[in-house]
């Protein structure tokens, strides 16, 4: 009796959380991320060493709103139509729907891996970003990533995924593999969920961490180096008079230099962090949510997800609609830049 208290208990806590949280988190992802598209399309970031990464972001911006709204209109249509219903509504359309979503997820994670990479570029190996700009190389990456995502993807438009079935009541279309398939079943469950794991999670997610890391490093490096300079000019003797001028130069090049290729890293970095920790979770419960859906598909009473299961996936979309919703706040709280550009927007 205790135990099935606890669940019931569980199961409001997940209907209350799904029936309020995307109505909180919809309108400020939306405006947020509507915004943030219109700060990055001011002249201020159209310059040389920023044109590439505004564009990066402004697609980020785009990608992530999608994204939400498919996450979150197929949750509000399940918690508040009667009888509940989903944004797709055949197999054909649940096979397009998850194909949709998963590609613009995972595109998520390579825009930020190019967003990333430019910033690495630009601010650590400053010498070969003209080259890589004019030849526009991050473009090319991001359109190879985005058809292999595409070629991944693309299992989901099978016919052994999404079926009919059939209730005293009505039909109601179940958007999975379907169970007489077990191949399929498998490949989706455990090849496919490998392959997230390696190229959709791990590999991004270290090179973004390395990535941030050099960046930081040179942060590091210059304001030292800016500092020693302007002492010397400081500490300058009567007859080190002619050499002022020089050094007087050095500095200004020097802060410039860093003001140019570092404005806006902390917080670009700080968006790759708050996106990784938020996908990759995702990325591993699925694995286990997969696996958890073979088992059941298996046994003969075919019992339902279990409340446990539930209220982890709970809390990791959770995570992700937070993630759609990061790229303006972040900039708002740790850009100076970006405020004073939000600020003359509505001027």
């Amino acid at each position: 009796m205790n135990f099935s208290l606890s669940n019931k208990r569980l199961e409001n806590v997940i209907q209350i959380t799904n029936s309020i949280f995307p109505l909180i988190i919809l309108p400020l992802a939306t405006v947020g991320n509507l915004l943030c598209f219109l700060v990055f399309c001011r002249p201020i970031f159209q310059k040389r060493l920023t044109r590439t990464s505004s564009i990066c972001l402004r697609l980020l911006c785009i990608n992530d709103l999608i994204l939400l709204y498919l996450f979150i209109i197929d949750v509000l249509l399940k918690i508040y139509m009667e009888p509940p219903k989903r944004i797709y509504s055949t197999p054909e359309t649940c096979r397009l729907y998850k194909f949709i979503r998963y590609s613009f997820l995972d595109m998520s994670a390579y825009l930020q891996l190019g967003l990333t990479t430019d910033r690495f570029i630009c601010c650590v190996h400053h010498t070969y970003y003209s080259h890589w700009r004019k030849k526009n190389y991050l473009y090319y990456l991001l359109i190879t990533a985005f058809i292999l995502i595409v070629l991944k993807n693309i299992s989901f438009l099978s016919s052994l995924y999404g079926y009919t079935m059939s209730t005293h009541k009505r039909n109601i279309t179940k958007c999975s593999v379907k169970i007489e398939a077990k191949h399929f079943a498998m490949y989706m469950a455990y090849g496919q969920s490998l392959i997230d794991v390696i190229f959709i999670t791990c590999i991004p997610f270290f090179l973004i961490v390395y990535f941030n890391s050099r960046i930081l490093k040179e942060v590091l490096n210059l304001r030292p180096t800016c500092w020693s300079t302007l002492t010397k000019i400081i500490h300058l003797k009567p007859g080190q008079n002619q050499d002022s001028n020089r050094s007087t130069t050095v500095v200004l090049t020097c802060s410039r230099s860093k003001h140019r290729r570092l404005h806006l890293t902390f917080a670009l970095g700080c968006i790759s962090f708050v996106f990784v920790l938020s996908t990759a979770p995702y990325k591993f419960f699925k694995i286990v949510e997969r696996h958890d859906k073979v088992i059941r598909d298996h046994q003969k009473n075919r019992v339902s997800k279990s409340v446990q299961l539930q209220l982890a996936e709970l809390i990791i979309d959770c995570l992700q609609y937070f993630s759609c919703s990061t790229p303006f706040f972040v900039c708002l709280t740790t850009s100076s830049m970006f405020r004073e550009e939000l600020r003359l927007l509505f001027q």
